[in-house]
């Protein structure tokens, strides 16, 4: 029997005293959104908090103490713009090991309209400066304040992070869906007409979007769920990605898009195949044929087949944001899910939120009571991340109109809740997707084999750490943890420590390529050299370059050693 999880609300003692209060834009309930991420690369995440404006507040930026509270130190960050903020989205766009901030908006306070997102460049420094409009990504649709949801990812594989942005308006169109390719000079093309994107596809009411690579080739598909099935849009679309710039629609082909109203969404490998499931929230009312979230399991190949009825999770009310996470650290990847309608008096009103226990049989249980995951608000956002760097994951949740909400996990130390955290670290390593995005990491303990996706983690208007997170059981070592890279290098590690956050780089099984493209050779050399006297290349672990990680170097010519 597993350590059962448990749940503690410190929000207060966090010092997270925010709220989130707008109106005066396109379905404005639907909002409350946020994002996790290192900014100031201090091993703590940080988070970002979208205010919705009202009463001329400015988002928030709560930088995380290293002792379990927070301070909002967005005004020295340069986060004091006003405006409508609706979601983020976190990623390393120029290349530089510092995570950047992508923020959706329909305007400022009194004047909704376009043209209003924000690109946020993280200057190294404690300070971020807004570069939307000379990256061409401030407008999504022209005509109209849009989107709902933006997303990074190295489409095309070229080793920099390209960007998804969409929503809708309330008329049917897709002319809020925009990929803008990633130019590798900080400035971004709108490609979606180019490569015909949305050719031959229906409108789609936009609210969520991922990448994902959902068959192994390496090349994200786009998984966009949407919403209004049948009233006028055509639901959520399953694009794959042929590998030549180009995606095409296979939903009907792949059996997937069957919910009729799809808000968040979650990826992860819920029965250890080592392949990607698909989890699409919806909203569960079988009087009138709304039949609720699905859980799409991976068949290969393109295709899918739901269970979510026979696994127990079709019913969360009204489904916003989702995460998969393995809360107790039994192997499995278990489902957190918020949910609530906005408005008072709908039968969705205040509809709790879920921690769905996978029991390993293709079934889930609810153990939110029980666990002390207790929510009933309007939840819109569902972040994860481990803000105390205890190993276990805590949860965060950005409500409409309402109190942010800090969940921490306090899943006790046992012998049956080892674990491994992992980030993806590619500075310095050209051709490598920066923060490991893209990549696939497998780590193998007690002779079995587990994998995890590493992406920018969205889900419902935010997005979680960039992280991969292992619950290991009863195991004491991994004897394998293996990266497999956006471009399909490989490194591989072996007879790991278990309970530990670790950082892996390209050629951390060889440590003298410093360069990680599998041999050392002068380019090494010259990095080494380039580093003398600092850490920069330091492979003896003395903390500095000098002639004896030369002769390291050196001693591996050729090869890795």
């Amino acid at each position: 029997m597993a350590t059962p999880p448990a749940f503690s609300n410190q929000t207060t003692a966090a010092g997270l005293t925010l709220t989130h209060s707008t109106s005066g834009f396109t379905n404005s309930q639907y909002s409350g959104g946020g994002a996790i991420g290192d900014f100031n690369r201090d091993g703590f995440m940080d988070i970002f908090f979208i205010s919705g404006g009202t009463g001329n507040k400015p988002d928030s930026l709560m930088i995380n103490n290293g002792n379990g509270t927070f301070t909002d130190k967005a005004a020295l960050w340069g986060l004091t713009t006003v405006h409508r903020g609706k979601s983020a989205c976190v990623g390393d766009f120029d290349n530089d090991g510092w995570p950047d901030l992508y923020v959706t908006s329909a305007g400022p306070v009194g004047a909704a309209a376009a043209g209003h997102h924000k690109l946020y460049r993280n200057n190294g420094n404690g300070t971020f400066t807004n570069v939307a409009a000379a990256a061409g990504v401030a407008f999504a649709d022209p005509t109209a304040e849009s989107a709902w949801s933006a997303t990074f990812g190295d489409y095309d594989l070229d080793g920099d992070i390209d960007l998804f942005v969409g929503g809708f308006t309330g008329a049917p169109s897709n002319t809020e869906q925009h990929l803008f390719k990633n130019n590798g000079n900080s400035t971004f093309t709108d490609v979606t007409a180019s490569i015909n994107l949305f050719g031959g596809v229906g409108p789609i009411a936009l609210q969520s979007a991922r990448f994902a690579d959902m068959n192994g080739d390496r090349y994200p598909e786009l998984l966009l769920v949407g919403d209004f099935k049948g009233a006028g849009y055509v639901g959520s679309r399953y694009m794959r990605n042929n590998g030549n710039g180009t995606f095409t629609d296979v939903t009907n082909a792949s059996a997937t898009g069957i919910e009729e109203n799809g808000m968040g969404q979650a990826i992860g490998d819920f029965n250890n195949d080592l392949k990607l499931d698909w989890y699409p929230t919806s909203i569960y009312q079988p009087s009138i044929g709304w039949t609720g979230n699905k859980l799409y399991r991976n068949l290969g190949g393109h295709a899918f087949t739901d269970y979510s009825a026979g696994a127990g999770v079709h019913d969360g009310g009204y489904g916003w944001g989702a995460h998969g996470i393995d809360v107790n650290h039994d192997g499995w990847e278990d489902l957190i899910e918020t949910n609530g309608d906005a408005a008072p008096g709908s039968s969705f009103y205040n509809d709790p939120s879920y921690v769905w226990l996978n029991n390993g049989n293709n079934t889930f249980t609810d153990v939110s009571v029980a666990s002390g995951f207790v929510f009933s608000q309007k939840g819109r956002a569902l972040l994860r991340l481990d803000y105390d760097n205890d190993g276990d994951q805590d949860i965060a949740i950005c409500r409409n109109t309402g109190a942010f909400t800090l969940f921490r996990n306090d899943l006790p130390t046992a012998s049956d809740t080892h674990w491994l955290r992992i980030f993806l670290d590619t500075a310095g390593h050209p051709g490598y997707t920066p923060m490991g995005f893209g990549a696939r990491v497998f780590v193998t303990a007690n002779g079995v084999q587990r994998m995890r996706w590493m992406d920018s983690g969205v889900s419902f208007l935010g997005t979680s750490e960039s992280s991969v997170h292992f619950g290991l059981g009863a195991a004491t070592v991994a004897s394998e943890v293996k990266v497999v890279w956006q471009n399909g290098d490989e490194t591989t590690l072996t007879n790991v420590a278990l309970n530990q956050t670790m950082t892996i780089s390209p050629g951390d099984d060889c440590p003298s390529d410093l360069d990680g493209d599998g041999t050392v050779g002068g380019s090494d050399l010259a990095i080494l050299l380039g580093g003398w006297g600092g850490p920069a290349a330091d492979l003896t672990g003395d903390r500095t370059t000098n002639a004896s990680d030369l002769a390291v170097l050196l001693g591996a010519w050729g090869a890795c050693s």
